[in-house]
Parts: C-alpha cells; sequence; structure tokens
C-alpha cells in the first residue's frame, strides 16, 4: 500500500507539472486524436469513450485480483458476527463481547488483506488515466466551443472550477458510473460462477 500511494503521489506531481504534462499530451494527442477526437464535433462521445477504456481495464484487472468467494465467506461471517454482538451487548455479557471482538478482528484482517490486493493494479491503471486525462483536459479546452448542457444549464465550460476540479471531470465520473457498475456485476458474475462450478466439481474427488 505504501508503495501504491508513492507511485500515486509521483504520478499526481507529474500531471500537475506542465513540462512533464505538455510532453505526454503531445505524444498521446497523435494516437487518440484520430482514434476517438472525432475532430472536436462529439466531445461527449470522446469523454465516454475514454471513461470506457479506463472502465474495461481498471475493473478487468481489479476482478481477477479480487477471490469474491472468500470475500462472500468472510462478509456473512462478519454479518452474523455483528448479530451476535447485538445480542451480547443487550444482555451485557462481557465475556462474550471480548471473544466476539478477537474474532471479528481476525476476520476484518483478511477481509482488509482482500481489499489491498486490488490496490495493486492501481499503478497499471494510472499509467493509462495520467495521459489519458492529461490529453483529455487540454483536448477538451482547445475545442472551439468548450461547453456542454446539462438539464439545469444549457452551456457548461469544460474547465469551469468545481470543488477544485474542473467541470469536464465530474461529466466523466457521471457518464462512466453505469458502465462500470455493469460491467463490474457481469464480469464478477461469470467469474463466481466459473470459481462454484469448479469448486463443486472438485467436491467428489476429495471423497474418492
Amino acid at each position: 500500500m505504501f508503495i501504491v500511494m508513492i507511485f500515486m503521489m509521483i504520478m499526481l506531481f507529474a500531471f500537475l507539472n506542465p513540462a512533464v504534462r505538455s510532453s505526454v499530451v503531445g505524444g498521446t494527442n497523435t494516437v487518440l486524436s484520430p482514434l476517438i477526437g472525432f475532430g472536436g464535433h462529439f466531445p461527449t462521445i470522446t469523454i465516454m469513450i475514454a471513461e470506457l477504456i479506463v472502465v474495461f481495464l481498471g475493473t478487468t484487472l481489479r476482478i481477477f485480483y479480487t477471490d469474491f468467494v472468500q470475500q462472500a465467506k468472510i462478509q456473512n461471517t462478519l454479518k452474523a458476527l455483528r448479530l451476535k454482538q447485538r445480542e451480547a451487548f443487550k444482555t451485557k455479557d462481557q465475556v462474550k463481547i471480548k471473544e466476539l471482538q478477537k474474532v471479528q478482528s481476525s476476520y476484518m484482517i483478511q477481509n482488509t488483506q482482500l481489499m489491498n490486493k486490488q490496490f495493486k493494479v492501481l499503478p497499471v491503471t494510472m499509467i493509462v488515466i495520467f495521459p489519458l486525462f492529461a490529453w483529455l483536459s487540454e483536448f477538451l479546452l482547445s475545442l472551439p466551443y468548450p461547453v456542454f448542457s446539462v438539464p439545469w444549464a444549457s452551456s457548461v465550460y469544460f474547465g469551469k472550477t468545481i470543488i477544485f476540479f474542473p467541470a469536464w471531470v465530474f461529466l466523466y465520473g457521471f457518464l462512466g458510473i453505469p458502465f462500470t457498475i455493469m460491467y463490474q456485476r457481469i464480469l464478477r458474475y461469470f467469474i463466481l460462477r466459473k470459481r462454484l462450478d469448479a469448486m463443486k466439481g472438485a467436491v467428489p474427488a476429495r471423497g474418492l
């Protein structure tokens, strides 16, 4: 986790450095502009495709680093422990409360370890996100009409600052939410189903 955080800080400083950002944008523009730039005529579609690239890469890597069976077991166990803790608190059984807290701590550690495995893919994802975001920030603001429409406003400037971030970042995140949820659930379903089928097939072999 410490190494991942250091790497993310380096990428952030690189993004904020104008010289580094311009050099990255120059190289990225030769690839992305012909592919998803559409001559600047469809900026919203450009943002959506950029979001899909990040979703497919980041979600796919994160999913394959996640043990859903073990994660489900731990979550169900923690849920059962919380119910027992409520009963223990109601009866004020201090001995049982302490025992349950020790058991809960061990499962919380296991859950944290499973979550930490997912963070291993962050550096790979950031390598893609950094040049993509740098290119989007330059591309969108260089358009003849760098604005988009929302239900409550006919035109919003892509570079308008909203809570320390330009407006296009919020549009990027909003457009990506349904794709991320849908793709993650589909991929998780097939991986979990495959894993469970493999576990069922291995049961008779152990019995023999």
